[in-house]
C-alpha cells in the first residue's frame, strides 16, 4: 500500500481554490434567487417580440441572451405572475390576439366592398362604426370601384348625423380616393391629434377587423344563397358573366330586390345583442343602443362639428358624387332597357320576387341577344360586300 503525503503549502492552495469555487456558486445562486432580475430579464425578452412563446423558449433566451441564469421552474412560475393571461392562452393552445381599441361611437367608422358577387357585376358597400358595430349604410350596387359612388354614400350619412367621425378607416384602392379627401378637407381646422391628413386611415382589407367579421355574418346569413342561385344560373347557360350585355340585365333585375333584403338585415343587426366575449375588451350590448346612447357605457360621441352649411355639402355632391343609383344598372344602359321594354323610365318594372326577377332577365337577355345577332349579321354583311368591291 503506497501512502503519499503532500506538503502544507499545497493543502492550502487546494482549500483556497475550493473556496473561490463555493463563492462563485454562491453568486450565481443569490443572482437566481434575485426576483427583481428575472423579471427584469422575462420583460426584455417580451420586448423583444417573444411574448407568444412558451416558458421553455423564454428560460433558454433568458439563459442565453441576458446575464441572469434561471431554471425552468423558476421561469415558469415568474411568468404566471407577470403574464397570467399569456399563460392562459397558451395553454389553451390560443393565439394572442391584436387587441382593437375604440373609445366611443364615430371615434372610427369602417368602410369596405364586398367582392364575392362581383363576378355577377353586383357590389356590397358598407360602413361599420368600430365601438358599437352598428351599421351605418349596407348598399347594393353595380360597382364598388367608382370613387364618385362611394363618396356618395359617405356624404349622404355626413349629411344625416350632421356631424364628422373622427377617423375613417379605409382601404388604400383608388376607389376611397374621394371620401379621404373629403374626411381631410373636412376635418383640416380642428385642433385635435387626429385632425386634418391623419382623419383617414389606410389599410389593408383583411387587417380591418370589424369588417372582416361582419362580412362572415353577411354571408352565412344572406350572400351565400345569391352566389349559389346565380351559378345555378351560370351552369344552366342563363347567365354569362364574361358578356357585358348580361351582367348589366342581371343588376337591373335583381339589385333591387336584393337592397330590400338587406334593409331587414341591417335593422336586425342593429338591434341584435353582442354578447360578452372571454379575453376580449369590448363593450356588449345591441348596436342601436351602444351608438345613440354612449352614457350608458361611460363614454361619449367623438364626432366633431361640420365646417361649412349642409347647402353647401348639397352642392360639392351634385358636381362631384354620384347619388345612389336609381337603377341596378348603369344609366348608360337606362335608354337601351326603355327602347326594349317600350317604357318611360319611370314606368321601367320592379320584380317583387325572384322569379319574377329571373322571368325578367331572360326577357331582356333574349332581345337584346337577337338585337346584337342582327347587329352582328348586318356587319358581316357591309364587311363580305366592302371586300367584294376592293379586290
Amino acid at each position: 500500500m503506497w501512502i503519499f503525503a503532500f506538503p502544507t503549502q499545497h493543502c492550502s492552495q487546494f482549500e483556497s481554490t475550493e473556496t473561490d469555487t463555493a463563492k462563485v456558486r454562491a453568486q450565481k445562486t443569490q443572482r437566481v434567487i434575485s426576483s427583481s432580475d428575472v423579471i427584469r430579464a422575462i420583460r426584455s425578452v417580451y420586448k423583444r417580440g417573444m411574448a407568444v412563446c412558451g416558458y421553455k423558449t423564454i428560460w433558454k433566451l433568458v439563459n442565453t441572451t441576458t446575464n441572469v441564469k434561471v431554471t425552468q421552474e423558476t421561469t415558469r412560475c415568474v411568468l404566471k405572475v407577470i403574464d397570467p393571461e399569456g399563460v392562459a392562452l397558451r395553454s389553451a393552445h390560443r393565439l394572442r390576439h391584436r387587441i382593437y381599441t375604440n373609445e366611443g361611437p364615430n371615434f372610427t367608422i369602417h368602410i369596405d366592398g364586398y367582392d364575392k358577387l362581383k363576378p355577377f357585376g353586383i357590389a356590397i358597400l358598407v360602413a361599420v362604426e368600430g365601438f358599437s358595430r352598428c351599421i351605418l349604410w349596407l348598399t347594393a350596387c353595380y360597382s364598388n370601384n367608382d370613387p364618385r359612388i362611394i363618396a356618395g354614400f359617405f356624404v349622404n350619412f355626413v349629411k344625416r348625423i350632421g356631424r364628422l367621425p373622427r377617423l375613417v378607416r379605409g382601404d388604400a384602392g383608388t376607389e376611397n380616393v374621394w371620401v379621404r379627401a373629403m374626411q381631410i378637407a373636412f376635418r383640416f381646422n380642428d385642433r385635435d391629434n387626429m385632425s386634418g391628413m391623419n382623419s383617414y386611415m389606410t389599410g389593408r382589407s383583411t387587417g380591418n377587423q370589424r369588417i372582416e367579421r361582419f362580412w362572415v355574418n353577411l354571408r352565412v346569413s344572406f350572400t351565400v344563397f345569391w352566389r349559389n342561385y346565380f351559378k345555378d344560373m351560370v351552369d344552366s347557360g342563363l347567365l354569362r358573366i364574361d358578356d357585358p350585355v348580361h351582367l348589366e340585365c342581371l343588376g337591373f333585375c335583381f339589385i333591387p330586390f336584393i337592397q330590400r333584403d338587406l334593409n331587414p338585415f341591417t335593422h336586425l343587426w342593429n338591434i341584435h345583442r353582442i354578447r360578452q366575449q372571454r379575453h376580449v375588451e369590448a363593450p356588449n350590448g345591441l348596436p342601436i343602443v351602444m351608438h345613440y346612447q354612449p352614457e350608458a357605457y361611460e363614454t361619449r360621441d367623438f364626432s366633431f362639428r361640420l365646417p361649412c352649411e349642409l347647402e353647401t355639402i348639397d352642392r360639392i355632391q351634385e358636381r362631384y358624387f354620384v347619388k345612389k343609383p336609381q337603377f341596378g344598372c348603369k344609366d348608360d344602359c337606362i335608354p337601351v332597357l326603355e327602347h326594349v321594354c317600350e317604357m318611360q323610365r319611370g314606368q321601367l318594372p320592379i320584380p317583387e320576387s325572384i322569379e319574377s326577377a329571373t322571368s325578367l332577365f331572360l326577357a331582356l337577355t333574349e332581345i337584346l341577344d337577337g338585337y346584337l345577332l342582327h347587329m352582328q349579321k348586318y356587319m358581316l354583311k357591309k364587311v363580305i360586300i366592302f371586300c367584294k368591291f376592293n379586290r
